[in-house]
Order: C-alpha cells, then sequence, then structure tokens
C-alpha cells in the first residue's frame, strides 16, 4: 500500500512539473501575468502529497525550463517563484496562520529578488534599478513626443501648462523608482505571496485540500506592536547616519510602507462596515474601487488605519492571531 501510494504521489509530482513547465511557457510567450501564478500548482501538490514531492517537482520543472527556454528566462523561475512556493508550501502544510504563512512567501520573494537583482549584476552587469528608471525615463519621453505630435502647433498658455505639469510628473515618477526601490518591492512581495495562497484557497475544495481560510481583508489588521517597530526603525535611521548611509531615502521608504500598510487598515475598515451594512457584493466593490480612485481619499484611508491600530474601532484584534 505504501508504495502505490508512493507511486501516485510520484506520478502526480511528475504531472504537476509538465504544468509548471506549460505555465513557464505561456507566461514567456503569451500572458506574461500568469507567471505570477507559477507556485500555484506546487503548493496545491504540496498540500496534497507533502513539501518533499513539491520541492522534486519544482526541481524537475526548474531544470527543464532552463532547457528548453535558456538560462536568462529559466533564472526567474529558478530564483524567484520556486523559493517562493516552497515558503507558502511550508506555512499551509503546518497549518500556519494564513497570514503567517502569507509573511513566509513575502520574504521568501523578497529575498529571491534580491538575490536575482544580483545574479543579473554580476552575470550580465546590469544594475537593475538603474535600468528601472532609464526605462521610466524613456517611456516618459515617449508619452511627451506624443502629446507634441498630437499638439501641432499649439501654443496655448493651457497647454503649457499640461506639458509643464506632464513633465514634473515624469521627474517626480523617476525620483519615485529610485529612491523608493525598497517599499516597492516589499509591497510587490507582500501582493504576490497574497494572490497565491487566494489561489490556492479557491482551489482547496476542487482537489479536496483542508487548509485553513483567510479571515478577509475585512477582519485583518495589523499587530498592535507596528506603528511601535517602524517608530524603532526611524529612529536606527537617525543613527545609521553616522555611517553616512543616505537618511532620507531610507525614511522615505519607512514613510511609504508605513503609509501603505495603514491605508491597507483603513481599506479594511471600509470593506468592514460594508459588510455589516448588509451591502451587497456589487455595490461593495462599486463603493471600494470608487474610494480607491477618488484623489486624496487614500490619505483619509490611511488617518482611519492608524485610528482603528490605535483604537481599535471594529472590536476585532481578539481575532487576530
Amino acid at each position: 500500500m505504501n508504495r502505490n501510494i508512493k507511486t501516485s504521489s510520484m506520478t502526480e509530482a511528475a504531472m504537476i512539473s509538465g504544468i509548471l513547465v506549460l505555465f513557464a511557457y505561456i507566461s514567456s510567450f503569451l500572458i506574461s501575468l500568469l507567471m505570477f501564478f507559477y507556485p500555484v500548482p506546487a503548493i496545491i501538490l504540496a498540500k496534497r502529497r507533502g513539501l518533499k514531492y513539491a520541492v522534486l517537482s519544482l526541481a524537475a520543472a526548474d531544470l527543464i525550463i532552463i532547457m528548453l527556454l535558456g538560462v536568462q528566462i529559466g533564472i526567474t523561475f529558478v530564483i524567484l517563484f520556486s523559493p517562493l512556493a516552497i515558503a507558502i508550501s511550508y506555512g499551509i502544510c503546518k497549518d500556519e496562520d494564513p497570514n503567517k504563512t502569507i509573511m513566509y512567501g513575502a520574504i521568501a520573494f523578497m529575498v529571491s529578488f534580491v538575490a536575482m537583482i544580483l545574479v543579473i549584476q554580476v552575470v550580465m552587469g546590469i544594475n537593475f534599478v538603474q535600468q528601472m528608471v532609464e526605462i521610466t525615463k524613456e517611456s516618459f519621453n515617449m508619452s511627451k513626443e506624443i502629446l507634441l505630435k498630437t499638439a501641432g502647433d499649439t501654443n496655448s498658455d493651457k497647454f503649457k501648462e499640461t506639458l509643464k505639469y506632464f513633465e514634473e510628473t515624469g521627474m517626480a515618477m523617476v525620483t519615485f523608482v529610485s529612491q523608493q526601490f525598497p517599499s516597492m518591492l516589499i509591497s510587490a512581495s507582500v501582493l504576490t505571496s497574497y494572490i497565491n495562497y487566494f489561489a490556492v484557497e479557491r482551489f482547496a475544495k476542487r482537489f479536496s485540500i483542508d487548509m485553513r481560510k483567510h479571515e478577509g481583508l475585512s477582519n485583518f489588521s495589523f499587530p498592535n506592536t507596528f506603528i511601535l517597530a517602524m517608530a524603532g526603525l526611524l529612529l536606527l535611521s537617525y543613527l545609521l547616519s553616522i555611517f553616512n548611509v543616505n537618511v532620507n531615502v531610507v525614511q522615505m521608504n519607512l514613510f511609504m510602507i508605513c503609509y501603505m500598510a495603514m491605508f491597507i487598515q483603513g481599506f479594511a475598515v471600509a470593506k468592514f462596515y460594508l459588510i455589516k451594512w448588509n451591502v451587497n457584493k456589487v455595490g461593495r466593490t462599486l463603493i471600494l474601487i470608487s474610494i480607491f480612485l477618488m484623489v486624496g481619499f487614500a490619505q483619509v484611508l490611511a488617518l482611519v488605519g492608524i485610528v482603528d491600530l490605535v483604537f481599535d474601532i471594529r472590536k476585532i484584534r481578539h481575532k487576530i492571531v
């Protein structure tokens, strides 16, 4: 019986390897966004058959991807997405709290991304951040040229103001990319880990998987110590000035991380009360999208997030593990 179970597990691992290769091929040539869901089949396999089979499946798939698609493409899946899959699989197999599992995945993705940047810089001699800055500059220059061609000989004051605003926005975006890369990386890591956990959760019933469900954004809350941790890091950034570290960049990233965290907290509060007031799903979605897109409302949500973190206005903190 054990031999039959082992054989079926290996067969399923081989099938998942094939699916992973297919994911890599489609995401490389047709749908780029699909690569962010590359870990999902391996995570499902880990929960069904065990972590070691998921690792074997990933290793086999990564090797085939490198042989079929080349080292440059293969390295993305080997370094960036495979550790993410293993980290989330570990958390799910250990039946950890969903937020903790998502944190495992986010940390793995961040470390992997930094490792990939270093590998690219050593092997190809490309500065990843500088490359992003150059791409941002080029995209804005192209947009500016299109704007000028569309305007033709127009030389009105209104057009000059629009052009000036466009140029200022472009400069601000370039500065943001060059200085806020760490906070962007943290946000992208958390989001990537979350969407993979959410996707696995959606497929759980179809594959007879019993896993802990995420409590949902409406019941999500950062721990009480979050603000203290941010304050401690801010204080530490002042001490870094002794070692001639660019403190302004460090502080800007800390403020951005704190702002985004409080925005998420405030957004969770908004969703919580919409559910509490029995607003239907369609209306809830429309209201939340409107709130997200409204100019200046992000600051309001961030403020609401701070208030909720301090006073627990939803009265759910006892539910958070």
